[in-house]
């Protein structure tokens, strides 16, 4: 007699599993054309953002620069003398 019991192995059919692979497959390679292209259209959105931002020479900003550092630095000055409550340095 034989004591020892009987497990069967596991048979998977052929054409499933080739089935299986391939689709697995297909969806790995829509999977990097989509990164390709997904990367391609922000890579093209991104230069045409820096180069409309080196378009408008930097002549063009001093100016503003200079009118907001004037008001930042009135602003200041009417902080520290306008109502008698010392301007606070960030520190304790």
């Amino acid at each position: 007699m034989n004591n020892q019991s009987y497990i069967p192995r596991l048979q998977p059919k052929a054409a499933p599993m080739m089935v299986g692979a391939v689709l697995v497959g297909a969806g790995c390679l829509m999977g990097i054309a989509g990164m390709i292209v997904g990367g391609h259209a922000v890579l093209a959105g991104t230069r045409r953002w820096f180069l409309s931002m080196a378009d408008q020479p930097m002549q063009d900003m001093r100016p503003n620069w200079a009118a907001q550092s004037q008001i930042g630095t009135k602003a200041g000055m009417r902080a520290m003398r306008g109502n008698g409550t010392p301007a606070h340095s960030g520190h304790l």
